[in-house]
């Protein structure tokens, strides 16, 4: 469905670079995060349940995000780096991610001190700062993408 969309957007003469993919997903990220802390403000301090039904919302945003980032992050090692350290320009993508898995496996450690809210708040203001660099940096993305035939 993303390939169809960012298709038709290019047919249309309105095609999305691709740092703006990636800025759009972090944007994504982090709009599924908030909606989780806003999910959380139902639950009356954890003293109740909510429905599964915001679970399934937070899943749909979040893997559309990813669906646009993972992608879109690779096409970029492999079209950026010089050809004869592609590969290790992929090992270095792996293990960023990697070292994101580790971080998130940290947050779940502290997640039992923290409020459900706070908890969701912090990681959407981590996702949003990321948004934000993204954000910042375009022009200059988009330049080196282009310059580099990305």
């Amino acid at each position: 469905l993303l390939v169809g969309f960012f298709g038709w957007c290019a047919a249309k003469g309105r095609g999305v670079s691709t740092a703006h993919k990636m800025f759009y997903a972090m944007c994504l990220t982090t709009i599924s995060l908030l909606f989780m802390a806003l999910a959380a403000s139902f639950t009356d301090g954890n003293a109740s349940k909510v429905s599964g039904i915001w679970l399934i919302g937070f899943y749909l945003l979040v893997t559309t995000g990813e669906l646009m980032l993972s992608p879109v992050g690779l096409f970029l090692v492999t079209k950026l780096s010089p050809k004869r350290l592609a590969g290790l320009a992929m090992g270095g993508w792996f293990l960023a991610t990697a070292c994101g898995n580790k971080f998130s496996g940290f947050f779940g450690g502290i997640q039992s001190s923290m409020s459900p809210i706070g908890f969701f708040l912090v990681l959407a203001g981590a996702a949003g700062a990321v948004a934000l660099v993204l954000r910042v940096m375009l022009p200059k993305l988009d330049e080196t993408i282009k310059h580099y035939g990305g």
